[in-house]
Formats: structure tokens, C-alpha cells, sequence
């Protein structure tokens, strides 16, 4: 399954290249805000960075939470829309915000408190001071890998509230563990490709994109198991899901697309 998400979503990304590119435009620009309003902040109040830091993010994740519903069109094989991402943008920028600064305030309190742990282990070599700031880092580790399906589930199940997207993203996580890690080792390559291309390809629109394809695909399961709850009862027999007759209407919908499709469109 996850060869057929990488074809879908590379798919996905070259047909909607142009539009990724210029949906990314507004990212960059408020990133680009984002680190001057910090700079200057840090001259006025050495405490200051911060909440702008949180203030920048919450606008940051609310323009994503925006790109989501086309992000959600794309995977589900339809066209994106300029209007739906401005009527998205009025009806979830107050979620977008409020995921974003939370999010923001834990990359803060670990940083904190992983250099406090580790300037205690510095000082006096306390090993319980190693052990915590590992725990630590596992513990961001394994939320970072979570909220990866946070946009995703929050458009492709759309009676989700922001507590029960949270409670979800984190059962999404443990009962995919495997597959999250491979998402997260995926999204950190996008993440390489889109600071050499200066944030534009694929972007963090093209990695809203790819967490969706990946969750859209993933959640065929769940549906497998309401029909088939003897699997979903017995561990042994959880792991054994027909994914080729899952993403069988997939693979049909995206066809075959050869490498000389993408190079010469034309032929």
C-alpha cells in the first residue's frame, strides 16, 4: 500500500504542480513575516519572541488548515478550487489557529525543558536528568508522528471536533505505528526538497497533500473492519488486511502513469 501511496501522491503533486506552487507563495511570505516579526521582537523584550513565535504559527497553521479541504479534492481525484480555499480560510481559521499556537507552545516548553535537563546533566552528570530529557524527546517524537493525521482526519471526517480529531490522531498513530514512521521519514524529505526549492515544491501545501493522500488510504481499513469485526476482535487476524482489494478503485482511478507521461505529457 505504501508503494501505491508514493506513485498517487508523486501523481498528485506533478498534476497540480503550477497550483501547489502558487498556494505556496502565501506560506513563504508569512514564514518569511514570521522571522523578521520575531527578530524584531527580540529587541524589545527578551520574552516577546516567544509570543510571536506562537501568534506567527497559529497564522501559519490556519492557512494550512485552509489548503486541507483541496488538499482532501486532490486525493480524492478532483480538481482544486481558488473559492473553496477562501471559504475554508473563514471557516476554519479559528481551529487552524488555536492547533497551530498549541502546537507552538509544546515545540517551546521541550525546548526549554530539554536544555534544562541537559544543562543538569552537564553540570553535575545526573544520569536522572538524561533519562527525563530522553523521555522527553521520545514523548515529542511520538506527537509529532500523531498530529502528522490531524489536517487529514479533520477534512476527511468532517464531524470531528477539535478533541475528538486530537483523541483520533493519536489512535490513527498507535494502531499505524510503523506506517506513521515511514510518513514522518517521507515528510522529512519533502521537507529537504521544499527548503532547496526555497519552500515552493512541494511546500507545506505539497506536505498537507501527502499526509492526506497517506490518511485518506490508511482509513479504508477502519471501513474494512465495520464490515468484518471478527478481524478487528482478534490480534492476529488485525494485521491481515486485503489492501489490494482496498486501493483496487484507486489504482484504477490513477491508471497507469509510465515516467515518459510525465516528461512528455504529449505523447
Amino acid at each position: 500500500m505504501f508503494g501505491f501511496f508514493l506513485k498517487k501522491n508523486f501523481c498528485d503533486v506533478w498534476d497540480n504542480l503550477f497550483y501547489l506552487i502558487l498556494t505556496n507563495v502565501l506560506p513563504v511570505a508569512i514564514g518569511v513575516g514570521s522571522y523578521f516579526a520575531i527578530s524584531a521582537s527580540a529587541a524589545i523584550n527578551p520574552y516577546l519572541p516567544n509570543a510571536v513565535f506562537v501568534l506567527c504559527a497559529g497564522v501559519l497553521m490556519s492557512v494550512l488548515f485552509a489548503w486541507g479541504a483541496n488538499a482532501r479534492k486532490i486525493a480524492d481525484f478532483n480538481s482544486p478550487k481558488w473559492s473553496l480555499f477562501l471559504a475554508s480560510l473563514k471557516k476554519c481559521f479559528l481551529t487552524g489557529f488555536i492547533f497551530g499556537a498549541l502546537l507552538a507552545v509544546l515545540v517551546l516548553v521541550v525546548r526549554i525543558a530539554f536544555s534544562f535537563y541537559l544543562g543538569m546533566y552537564l553540570k553535575n552528570g545526573s544520569l536522572m536528568s538524561i533519562l527525563l530529557a530522553a523521555v522527553l524527546a521520545w514523548f515529542f517524537f511520538i506527537v509529532v508522528m500523531a498530529l502528522q493525521w490531524f489536517v487529514p482526519l479533520y477534512f476527511l471526517q468532517e464531524d470531528n471536533t477539535f478533541g475528538k480529531n486530537l483523541k483520533k490522531s493519536f489512535i490513527v498513530y498507535f494502531d499505524n505505528a510503523g506506517f506513521s514512521f515511514l510518513m514522518l521519514l517521507h515528510n522529512l524529505v519533502l521537507c529537504v526538497l521544499t527548503i532547496l526549492t526555497f519552500g515552493l515544491i512541494p511546500g507545506l501545501n505539497g506536505i498537507t497533500l501527502s499526509c492526506t493522500n497517506a490518511c485518506r488510504l490508511r482509513l479504508y481499513k477502519y471501513d474494512w473492519f465495520e464490515e468484518h469485526p471478527e478481524y478487528l476482535e482478534d490480534k492476529e487476524k488485525r494485521t491481515s488486511v486485503p489492501w489490494d482489494e482496498l486501493i483496487a478503485d484507486d489504482k484504477e482511478s490513477l491508471g497507469q502513469r509510465k515516467l515518459s507521461s510525465f516528461l512528455c505529457p504529449w505523447k
